[in-house]
């Protein structure tokens, strides 16, 4: 603090004396001073303003007249507040008479003394004391005012650029440097175009015109130096005028700085020209060379900054918008139309302050006018751009009692010029000004719905762009559940309705999930329901909107989903299949739509319960049958290995429609071979069976076809399951009584030849089962010797002369594969199918055929692959029967069969038993035989390697007779033609689409090839 309580202008004076106040030698200091003025604050803050240094032109040429010497005012602003006002004149002699000094007077006024914007005046003109003689005392008189009057010379601000050579644009850049600098850290260094002599002088009449042209807050911080010998950094001061010429260029202590070289080719830096070129300063220059004065408009400025927030006085902008409301309101309403968001923004925001109204009236009216000028330009169809729209919402925050209706109506009438033009961005912005402000919109949102009109013309548009935006059915149901919520017209007006439903469709057939996007949107639709509150309907429901959206879902699956595109896991997702009234439903729904929904209710009540029933697809025509087994034979080897063995039956279930339906129990064994992955899995399979009455007599014990299918697995594949001690005691020992019988002849039919002769022979007593054993290892011994079972060894004694073989001419014998495949044509051009039949001569070569991916070459030589085709087995059972009958039957050389509990002529017992489907099993005697295959037309004959018997028998008889083999394909480059009853396993694949196929067509099954081959069949 200067001082403590006085609120006196305090003086102070510095010089070279003799002694000082605070030295007693000789030297410069303080000679006198007011009491109010604090010790350390004349030496920290005085003090450092006390220096002059002389024009180096003036001291080069020794001149000693004092007066010619610039003098150097200053004025700084502490940090308390207070005013330091200041003089420092050069000095030819101090008292000693023989060396040059200076004097500084300085006046110290306090904060807040009588300040006013006019005060530059006073500083400008006031007097200070030339010398002091400390002789006098050293205390001075504090003041009420500062000494020079109360009248000052008038300025004219044109005569003091024009003598001062000044330019109206460097003067603006003047007056925008010295803005900045009292506001940043930045000094202005100026060195102006007059004699060393001038200088000070001239500071002080470009002074008084910068002032002049300075807002009131400006003037108020503003420090200043009438004269230094060259720039220098102190603190407090801004604007320093300097010696001419002492401005050099590269001088790294002002190259940051403003600078205005004015003496040497007006060289300026560090100004922003287009800074310069704003409204302000175009208007403060023209007015005050014109003449004008600028106070008004300053009063006006300080009114707008009530309430706002602190340091906006300070900022450059505001004065510009400021000079631009000023102005129009002075009547330039031009400024309005170049400018109209700028201004309108400004209004607002000056507006916005807390209590604007009642003190800045003229601005509320102003921008009242505005709005009424915008409301007529769109009633005229003018489209208002986004900055004026969102400047009126702005408005409407300040002041929404008085302004709501207005601004809704100017809103909707914006609107509807900018849907007329099909300007898509006009109306995306005015309705995102809307939405920003939940008032203003609940506003308008009112004002259009309750208009059947306005809904029709603006809002149906807009909730159409809504939706359009919104990325996946999630982000739509919610756009719609808010809008349906939230206004009762909303989700009863039909257009909305229908632009829902449009939507979700849209919506759903870009889901890569159609089921379960559907399941999602059921249950969230069952949410809406649910969270009304008292039990009382939402207004959702009450309109409808909620049943049309699920009805829409459930239509879509119909309509562009597919059975055979969907799994089990996703069919019990399916939502309409819990309707109440489904039976209904599905009746009203059009014949394409109905045949659909038949076939996945069919197929849901398939596999949506542990136990269908096997007849569950009754009711169904042939054709919806077909394609529903189709479908679920894809899965059914999963559901197997899951163990759900009920859901098997309903895919070989066969009903004519009339009476009760049977299974295909030999297909389905045979399917359940090809898909379990081990026999356990049809262990349990034949275990669970025994408990459903699909697979029983009523008398008890299995179907006799599920018995043959059984035996035939037994037989096959199935015989360790009854013969192992583990798997026996495991599965089928447990069984009752019934079931177990049949398991124990089917072990029995299983035995080994010798078990089964011994079981024969144990009936003949204990001493023929010693004879048997006796004679087995007797031959046994003699064939291991080769005494017997050579193929050079004789025939017994009893037999016949041998006749022998016709000699026929040898030709190579080509290897017949084990597996082939053929194709069989459609019956019908128009059937869209491939039909391929492999067959293999052995059960476990077709059992090993699982193909998981096939690949055709077609007639038009590309490659084509499937992953989703139907196996179905068509095996002949004719040719099975005959197999075994060659394989197993016995014939002696005499021609004659050997018959159950025969004996051949070598000694060994020859049995022969039927199973249940009818085949021959057992033993042959030490002879090679001769097998034939029989066909209905071309029959084939193929040669064993062995030796024939004297007597043919007529089988053998009748094929020589035909024709052989070597005939037939005497023609080495003949196409080979291959016997499928040699196959007589057989799997026919089909494949749902048409393929033309030709005799170069090629098969892959998993990597490995077959050829396309002919057959010769009476099939």
């Amino acid at each position: 603090m200067s001082h403590s309580t006085s609120h006196l202008i305090q003086q102070q004076m510095y010089t070279r004396e003799r002694r000082g106040i605070f030295r007693s030698t000789e030297g410069f200091d303080t000679v006198a001073n007011s009491k109010g003025l604090d010790a350390s604050f004349i030496k920290k803050v005085l003090h450092p303003l006390c220096v002059y240094d002389a024009p180096a032109a003036l001291t080069a040429r020794g001149e000693k007249q004092e007066s010619v010497y610039p003098e150097a005012i200053h004025l700084v602003r502490t940090e308390s507040g207070d005013v330091v006002l200041g003089r420092s004149i050069y000095k030819a002699a101090d008292f000693t008479g023989l060396r040059s000094a200076f004097f500084t007077h300085n006046y110290v006024i306090p904060a807040g003394h009588g300040e006013s914007p006019s005060d530059y005046k006073q500083w400008l003109n006031t007097s200070f004391v030339d010398a002091y003689d400390i002789e006098q005392g050293t205390e001075l008189p504090e003041l009420e005012r500062l000494p020079g009057g109360s009248v000052f010379p008038s300025v004219d601000p044109s005569a003091v650029l024009t003598q001062l050579k000044l330019s109206e644009e460097v003067f603006k850049q003047l007056l925008y440097a010295v803005m900045m600098s009292a506001t940043g850290r930045k000094k202005v260094y100026v060195a102006l175009n007059v004699p060393v002599e001038a200088v000070a002088s001239s500071a002080k009449l470009l002074l008084g015109v910068l002032y002049a042209a300075l807002p009131y807050t400006f003037r108020n911080r503003i420090g200043f130096l009438t004269y230094a010998l060259e720039p220098n950094s102190r603190k407090g001061i801004h604007l320093m005028f300097v010696e001419p010429f002492s401005l050099r260029p590269g001088d790294r202590n002002v190259d940051k700085d403003f600078v205005f070289d004015l003496s040497n080719n007006s060289r300026i830096l560090n100004v922003d020209a287009e800074q310069v070129k704003q409204p302000y300063f175009d208007w403060i220059v023209r007015t005050l060379l014109g003449g004008g004065s600028p106070d008004d408009f300053f009063k006006f400025a300080e009114q707008m900054f009530t309430g706002m927030d602190a340091g906006r006085d300070l900022t450059l902008s505001s004065y510009h918008e400021l000079i631009t409301l000023y102005r129009i309101e002075q009547g330039e309403r031009e400024l309005y139309n170049e400018r109209r968001v700028a201004v309108l923004r400004s209004l607002t925001d000056y507006l916005s302050s807390p209590d604007a109204l009642p003190r800045k009236m003229q601005l509320n009216d102003l921008l009242l006018s505005f709005f009424d000028h915008e409301f007529d330009r769109v009633k005229d169809g003018y489209i208002p751009e986004a900055g004026l729209v969102s400047c009126f919402k702005e408005y409407y925050k300040i002041h929404t009692r008085t302004s709501e209706n207005r601004l809704v109506e100017y809103l909707i009438r914006s609107l509807n010029n900018a849907y007329s033009a099909r300007n898509t961005e006009a109306v995306t912005y005015i309705y995102h000004t809307i939405e920003e402000n939940p008032s203003l919109g609940k506003a308008y949102f009112t004002k259009v719905l309750g208009n059947p009109a306005l809904t029709k013309m603006l809002f149906i548009p807009y909730m159409d762009g809504q939706m359009k935006r919104t990325p996946d059915v999630k982000g739509l149901l919610a756009v719609v559940h808010e809008w349906g919520s939230r206004y009762i017209e909303v989700s009863a007006n039909a257009d909305f309705q229908l632009l829902a439903e449009s939507a979700l469709m849209g919506r759903l057939r870009a889901e890569r999930k159609p089921v379960e996007a559907v399941a999602a949107i059921h249950q969230r639709l069952r949410q809406w329901d649910s969270s009304s509150a008292g039990g009382k309907l939402s207004p959702l429901e009450q309109s409808g909107l909620t049943e049309r959206l699920q009805e829409a879902a459930d239509r879509y699956l119909l309509t562009e989903v597919e059975l055979k595109e969907i799994s089990p896991d996703q069919l019990v997702q399916i939502p309409f299949f819990t309707r109440p009234d489904l039976v209904q439903w599905v009746g009203k729904l059009p014949a394409p739509l109905k045949g659909q929904a038949v076939r996945l209710i069919a197929a849901y009540d398939w596999f949506s319960t542990e136990d269908p029933e096997p007849s569950v697809l009754d009711g169904l025509e042939p054709g919806e049958i077909e394609k529903v087994q189709d479908w679920a034979y894809g899965w059914l080897p999963q559901q197997l290995a899951e163990g759900h063995f009920a859901r098997l039956l309903p895919a070989f279930y066969r009903s004519d429609g009339t009476g009760e339906g049977i299974l295909d129990f030999a297909r389905l064994v045979s399917s359940i071979r090809k898909w379990a992955k081990d026999n356990d899995t049809m262990y349990r399979f034949i275990r669970w069976s025994e408990g459903q009455p699909e697979f029983a007599t009523p008398r008890g014990g299995f179907e006799p076809a599920y018995r043959r299918a059984l035996l035939l697995f037994f037989q096959k594949e199935g015989r360790e399951g009854l013969h192992k001690k583990t798997l026996w005691r495991q599965y089928f020992e447990p069984a009752n009584s019934v079931f177990k019988n049949f398991y124990l002849t089917a072990k029995r039919e299983t035995d080994t030849s010798l078990v089964k002769t011994l079981r024969r022979f144990r009936k003949g007593g204990i001493i023929s089962g010693i004879v048997l054993i006796i004679i087995a290892g007797t031959l046994g011994g003699l064939k291991a010797a080769g005494v017997i079972g050579s193929g050079d060894t004789p025939a017994p004694a009893a037999q016949k002369p041998v006749q022998q073989p016709v000699v026929e001419p040898t030709v190579p014998v080509k290897e017949e594969p084990t597996t082939i495949v053929t194709h069989i044509p459609n019956t019908k051009s128009t059937t869209k199918m491939v039909k391929l039949l492999f067959a293999f001569q052995t059960p476990t070569e077709q059992a090993a055929f699982k193909p998981e991916q096939l690949v055709l070459v077609g007639a038009d030589q590309q490659e084509h692959s499937y992953e989703n085709f139907t196996l179905a087995e068509q095996n002949d059972k004719g040719a099975i029967g005959k197999a075994g009958k060659a394989a197993t039957g016995s014939t002696t050389p005499a021609g004659e069969s050997i018959g159950s509990g025969s004996t051949t002529s070598d000694g060994v017992s020859s049995g022969k038993s039927t199973d249940q489907n009818g085949t021959s099993t057992g033993s042959t005697s030490g002879g090679t035989t001769t097998e034939a295959s029989v066909e209905g037309n071309g029959v084939t004959a193929k040669k064993a390697t062995g030796g024939t018997t004297p007597d043919a028998t007529p089988e053998t008889t009748a094929n020589q007779g035909t024709g052989s083999d070597v005939e037939a394909n005497t023609d080495a480059n003949a196409p080979t033609e291959y016997d499928l009853k040699k196959y007589p396993y057989r799997t026919l694949l089909t494949i749902w689409q048409r393929l033309e196929l030709n005799d170069a067509s090629t098969v892959t099954v998993d990597g490995k090839e077959y050829p396309l081959v002919q057959v010769k069949s009476a099939d």
